[in-house]
């Protein structure tokens, strides 16, 4: 088999479809709170707000514009969904593919048992 050695992504690198997902602004708020609180409490609360938004938005417009408006929301919250799901991706390639730290147990054995004998003397 032909094996490929894995590489880090590098954002400059990225086809451009991926430049412009990373370009969406927004997701420094979303990083800026708990990404705990925002998915547990401020989605939920947003998606129940945009149903009743949408409802509203189909019923008080004529027929095209009413498709219209209704489809702005979604696409903003999915373009900024994109763009932290991107990132994320991203950040969790770079750390799992990085070079992990080599463990030397012999020399840190030995430096443990050189403060050891160290202490001793004191």
């Amino acid at each position: 088999m032909n094996e490929q050695k894995l590489e880090k992504i590098d954002k400059n690198k990225l086809p451009l479809i991926y430049k412009l997902i990373l370009k969406v602004p927004g997701s420094d708020f979303i990083q800026s709170i708990s990404s705990g609180i925002f998915w547990s409490i401020v989605v939920p609360i947003f998606l129940l707000l945009d149903f009743f938004i949408n409802f509203f938005l189909l019923l008080l417009f004529p027929f095209p514009i009413n498709i219209l408006l209704t489809l702005i929301i979604p696409a903003a919250v999915l373009m900024v969904f994109l763009r932290i799901n991107l990132e994320r991706f991203i950040n969790w390639w770079n750390l799992n593919i990085e070079d992990s730290f080599k463990w030397d147990v012999e020399k840190s054995l030995k430096e443990y048992l050189t403060i050891l004998k160290e202490k001793e003397k004191r």
